[in-house]
């Protein structure tokens, strides 16, 4: 028995919502840095969406507890069929927190929100801005096919984790692509202790910070007057020699960075690499080394104006 996580006819109404609500939180931002009063995000909770993503939780819970008191047949009292039955991310949090006596409706909305908002669609935006790289600059393009030609030969047999690693120069792409364009691209943290920083400015205790990673990135201070440049090969292991750590944290840094880091790069590298081995993806060449992609703000940082490329069958 396997479903999804929402019914068809919730995923757009509640993706919209979603969107309303990430809106929300951007106007609420910016607008605070211009003002004193205290800011009142509406949680999900507090909307259509957040009921219907309750709904589905409630309902998936009690499904699931009344499957378990059935009278199993002999086959699933010496098998347990369980084990070889496809879940979903909802009913695999449900089962291995223990069931009813594990996490509680609100933890598993949070739960489900964090893999839907942070899981899915930062990965989305981050294979976007790397399919328009790889669109303007045909040259890194052909680099990146001509590597999987050498792992992967004429074959389309499917990648395997043992393929990763040789990727090497595809996950080079990638990293510049997240330094240049980083799905998230600040960070905000709560100073626990008063800090002195080497300009002399004082951080007060209890005072929140936002922190540019997008700034950072294209710093000429850490990455050298050509900051704003496209050049996979920075990341080469002869040339990739930052003085400091935090000059490069496209998933943030420190005990709180994104846990799902190794798993965000093999996706990337899993969906580009059966993509390219197939296909090359076309579009406007840009004229010079700086990539020009307008960017918007939307708690993640997107393209302006989509992603904008054409996908073409490899002869």
């Amino acid at each position: 028995m396997s479903s999804s996580l929402l019914r068809a006819g919730d995923i757009p109404f509640y993706l919209r919502k979603i969107s309303e609500i990430s809106r929300q939180i951007k106007s609420q931002l910016t607008t605070t840095l211009c003002r004193r009063e205290g800011v009142t995000l509406h949680s999900a909770r507090s909307t259509a969406g957040g009921h219907a993503l309750r709904a589905v939780i409630r309902n998936k819970k009690e499904e699931i507890e009344k499957g378990e008191q059935e009278i199993h047949t002999k086959t699933q009292t010496e098998f347990d069929v369980n084990l070889y039955t496809k879940k979903t991310f909802l009913e695999l949090l449900i089962s291995l927190s223990g069931g009813a006596k594990g996490y509680s409706n609100i933890e598993l909305r949070e739960e489900v929100m964090t893999i839907i908002i942070a899981g899915t669609d930062t990965s989305a935006v981050a294979l976007g801005f790397t399919l328009m790289l790889l669109a303007k600059y045909p040259d890194v393009q052909e680099r990146v096919h001509k590597e999987l030609y050498d792992v992967f030969g004429t074959s389309y047999r499917p990648l395997v984790k043992e393929d990763l690693p040789k990727l090497q120069y595809l996950e080079r792409v990638i990293k510049e692509s997240l330094r240049l364009f980083p799905p998230v691209p600040f960070i905000i943290r709560k100073i626990l202790e008063e800090i002195e920083l080497p300009s002399g400015r004082i951080l007060p205790a209890g005072c929140g910070v936002a922190i540019s990673i997008w700034g950072v990135h294209r710093d000429p201070a850490h990455w050298g007057p050509d900051a704003e440049h496209f050049d996979p090969d920075r990341f080469s292991p002869e040339r990739f020699l930052l003085e400091h750590p935090c000059s490069y944290m496209p998933f943030s840094s420190g005990p709180r960075n994104c846990l799902g880091y190794r798993y965000a790069m093999m996706s990337l590298k899993t969906v580009l690499a059966t993509l390219l081995r197939r296909c090359r993806v076309l579009g406007e060449p840009e004229r010079g080394p700086v990539p020009h992609i307008d960017v918007k703000i939307d708690i993640m940082m997107k393209a302006t104006n989509g992603y904008k490329i054409s996908i073409a069958k490899r002869q």
